[in-house]
């Protein structure tokens, strides 16, 4: 399966980029390979779910940094990739907020870290660490000169749309988030969050879109309609774009013809919650985890044209009343 997982893992190694040291501003103006400080926690997924910083090993996280032409103030998107890394799902999603008028830092927080891939289970990372490369690239987007800090977005795609999520969460944003400012609003395609109740799941800053495929195997939406059920219930901005027919991936043109994983793991069967800090699989009683017996392994993967141009324009009109967009 080396084959498939290279067809969904975009080598996204900029030369040099591993040995330069971190930025701590961006007041220059720059633009490209952005470096920074982050770190990284010990454990797997969610265990621990909540690290101390203190327990975080530094590391020097990777994004890429584009603007739309011109010298005025301008919205950005923060956007973290799924298992696999870095696709043509996230740098195509950045050239089409840059037509628009908004910047974008596409974040790597996978190969700063000696991960390949983490959608067959042979690498890990605690989700945590993701969520602080989340902060610090917002904190680090609000010093440069065109972005407006009361504007930026996190966009997040499968696992990163779970990262995108809990950091949505006040929790994360009080144990790890620096800046006062939230993000503006969260977007997160097919995320592997829905099957995850936490606690305080309503407990979010700023509104929060979903995009997923009706037709998805990997992270089926039935769990994300009630996820969106429960947050309307408690009167929190969250709503649900569907696509019909449309699979895990449909935003992908790198996946021009239907692709099957049989190595990849699924959560579709499971239905956990976070009981005293920890996700728990409650048919067990037990801290759920890769070993739990609900996962199982072999997805597909697919473009879907029209759901993709149907949700390049979903997004935009919601960014367009977010940003309040011309």
């Amino acid at each position: 399966m080396r084959a498939i997982a290279l067809t969904l893992l975009a080598a996204f190694l900029l030369s040099g980029c591993a040995a330069a040291p971190p930025l701590t501003t961006l007041a220059q103006g720059n633009a490209g390979n952005i470096p920074f400080s982050s770190v990284t926690f010990p454990g797997s997924l969610w265990e621990p779910l909540t690290p101390p910083l203190s327990a975080g090993t530094p590391v020097v996280i990777n994004g890429t940094l584009a603007l739309p032409p011109g010298t005025g103030h301008v919205p950005a998107v923060v956007l973290t990739h799924g298992c696999s890394g870095v696709t043509l799902a996230e740098t195509g999603w950045a050239d089409q907020l840059n037509k628009i008028g908004i910047g974008t830092l596409v974040l790597d927080g996978f190969t700063p870290r000696g991960i390949q891939e983490i959608c067959t289970g042979r690498f890990t990372v605690n989700t945590a660490s993701l969520i602080v490369d989340t902060y610090r690239a917002r904190d680090l987007l609000a010093t440069h000169p065109r972005i407006d800090p009361s504007r930026i977005a996190l966009m997040g795609f499968s696992f990163g749309g779970r990262t995108a999520v809990w950091a949505s969460l006040t929790r994360f944003q009080q144990l790890y988030g620096a800046a006062p400012q939230p993000f503006a609003a969260t977007l997160v395609f097919y995320p592997t969050s829905c099957y995850l109740t936490m606690a305080d799941e309503e407990q979010v800053s700023g509104p929060i879109r979903i995009l997923h495929g009706d037709a998805d195997d990997w992270t089926p939406v039935v769990p994300c309609r009630q996820y969106v059920e429960r947050m309307r219930r408690a009167g929190r901005d969250v709503a649900l774009f569907e696509y019909s027919g449309a699979h895990h991936g449909f935003d992908n043109p790198q996946l021009r013809a239907m692709v099957s994983w049989p190595e990849a793991i699924s959560p579709r069967n499971c239905a956990f919650v976070e009981r005293d800090g920890k996700i728990v699989d409650p048919a067990t009683g037990r801290v759920a985890g890769l070993g739990s017996s609900c996962f199982s392994k072999g997805i597909h993967v697919g473009y879907n044209a029209e759901a993709h141009r149907r949700a390049v324009q979903d997004v935009r009109t919601f960014l367009a009343a977010v940003f309040r967009l011309n």
